[in-house]
């Protein structure tokens, strides 16, 4: 009866050993604030575009962010779903098809597209799910990752770059032209590592690729620009930069992250 006992004692111990392997410790949740950086050689950026130094300094220095805070849930041994809060905000420079600004040539007046800049400030969430590779559990060792998220965003242009000579082409009030709201989309792939230190801290490190489902009218066009002989305009709007400059940002990336499992 003793051996039976012990017997079943230890199945117990070694069954709810595994079970805490494979959970963390018995740890089922994830609190994590994580944050995505690229280069901003080509846009303006929110990070060097204050700082007194050289254009060429701001414009090869500076970098775009996005943070993204997030609850992780472990729902088998290789694998996590999460939901998270993304913010970006950024300053860009874009031009409007339909405004003009004169500029007057001994006596004449020539018309071209308003070139203004502005700030774009995106608010959305993110939902993800992690699979772990090789041999390790989650949420340990090299992961794939694939991340859906929606942006919130409102662009404002710069008024003080407003001045005399500008003449409006459009019946829509210039108020709703330079300062509007709209809804972006994105999907990225991530492949990275994550390191459990002292039972509760995690760290993280990887790189993504992905893309927005839109942004890409004003590249489109400035590409077909270049090679149209008589070199007419874009036909944007600053909407259409607005959102050209989320997907600049978000197509690649490194992310640093920091979690803390509770629970």
């Amino acid at each position: 009866m003793k051996k039976i006992i012990t017997a079943i004692i230890i199945t117990i111990s070694l069954s709810t050993a595994n079970a805490q392997m494979y959970n963390f410790m018995g740890n089922h949740v994830i609190l994590n604030m994580e944050g995505f950086f690229s280069p901003a050689w080509l846009n303006p950026n929110p990070v060097s575009s204050g700082w007194d130094v050289s254009e060429a300094m701001k414009r090869y220095m500076g970098l775009n962010y996005f943070l993204s805070p997030s609850i992780e849930l472990m729902v088998w041994e290789k694998g996590t779903v999460g939901v998270g809060y993304d913010y970006y905000n950024s300053p860009f420079k874009g031009s409007d098809s339909r405004i003009r600004r004169g500029y007057q040539y001994y006596g004449n007046m020539e018309w071209r597209e308003s070139e203004l800049y502005g700030n774009i400030v995106a608010h959305g969430f993110n939902a993800y799910y992690k699979q772990y590779l090789g041999d390790r559990f989650a949420p340990l060792g090299h992961y794939i990752k694939l991340q859906l998220d929606g942006f919130f965003y409102h662009y404002k242009m710069d008024r003080e770059g407003i001045h005399l000579g500008i003449l409006s082409t459009t019946q829509e009030p210039m108020a709703e032209i330079l300062e509007n709201k709209g809804t972006l989309f994105g999907m990225k792939f991530e492949y990275g590592y994550d390191l459990v230190v002292f039972n509760r801290l995690k760290l993280n490190l990887g790189a993504s690729v992905g893309t927005t489902f839109g942004g890409y009218k004003v590249p489109f066009r400035t590409m077909k620009k270049e090679f149209d002989i008589y070199g007419g305009a874009i036909d944007a709007h600053y909407d259409d930069y607005a959102r050209t400059r989320i997907l600049s940002a978000y197509c690649a990336s490194i992310k640093i992250g920091i979690g803390f499992i509770p629970f």
